[in-house]
């Protein structure tokens, strides 16, 4: 079976939604190297775009962010560990990002989040709160953030924050052909699509959908020629080590190592 070596979305002490003070590279690294993980990438939020105001969230979380992410990894023994740094990036509308090209050439990579409808009054609402205005509006995102040639990997693809009390309605008012048609886009930009704890069920959040949902999003996904890398969206220690249940898709939707990402093996 197809072995989980790299962990792309991993969050510290830097980001805002962090509040375990442990979370710093100099305690990851040990515990990723344990879980058997050859690849970590830091996804720590920023908003380097002057041309928008931030939302609150991002005040704090400028381009500096970064200097001070290379400061803390300064002297960490990555104990075979390959190190990544990258930020989590947003979209407020298509077109309107919170990073800048130049910023995110000098990165190693860039995870785009295309669905933080959590954010209201900051990204753009669906026209109205049907399910299935909330799908059409999703996919809009998706489409417009895999042709935007920011993202290495879109973060959580369609999965809608905000909303996800109503995923499975959501998700269910989309027919296969459309959902090929955005993968597609995708696909043929050659960006990552992540497969994410967040796919998973979370009592702590109260998150409850069924599995066939993320399954039959990953399956047509894999259908349409899309590739993929893995990501816990780690704010903690503990969460880090969820990312091997995610061993579930793997065998439920039959990934092998061609469906990984040419990025997750470099």
């Amino acid at each position: 079976m197809l072995k989980i070596d790299h962990d792309f979305h991993v969050h510290t002490f830097l980001s805002s939604c962090c509040s375990d003070e442990r979370q710093l590279p100099v305690n990851i690294i040990p515990v990723v190297k344990k879980l058997g993980i050859e690849r970590i990438g830091f996804t720590d939020h920023l908003w380097a775009n002057p041309e928008y105001t931030p939302h609150d969230f991002y005040l704090p979380q400028t381009e500096k962010q970064i200097e001070l992410l290379r400061e803390k990894l300064h002297g960490v023994n990555p104990d075979g560990v390959k190190i990544y740094v990258g930020c989590e990036a947003e979209m407020i509308a298509p077109g309107k990002f919170g990073i800048l090209p130049a910023l995110a050439e000098s990165l190693d990579f860039v995870v785009l989040a295309t669905d933080h409808f959590h954010f209201k009054g900051f990204v753009e609402q669906p026209p109205t709160d049907s399910d299935h205005d909330i799908a059409a509006h999703m996919l809009k995102f998706f489409r417009a953030g895999a042709r935007c040639k920011l993202a290495t990997i879109l973060a959580h693809p369609c999965f809608p924050l905000g909303y996800i009390d109503r995923y499975d309605a959501i998700i269910a008012t989309i027919t296969d052909s459309e959902f090929l048609d955005s993968f597609h886009v995708a696909a043929e930009s050659g960006v990552a699509l992540e497969i994410t704890v967040s796919f998973l069920r979370d009592p702590v959040k109260n998150r409850f959908f069924s599995l066939e949902t993320p399954v039959r999003v990953l399956s047509l996904a894999k259908q349409a020629g899309c590739k993929f890398v893995f990501g816990s969206d780690s704010h903690t220690l503990e969460r880090l080590g969820r990312i091997h249940e995610l061993e579930y898709f793997i065998r439920t939707v039959g990934l092998t190592e061609s469906d990984i990402h040419p990025f997750a093996k470099s």
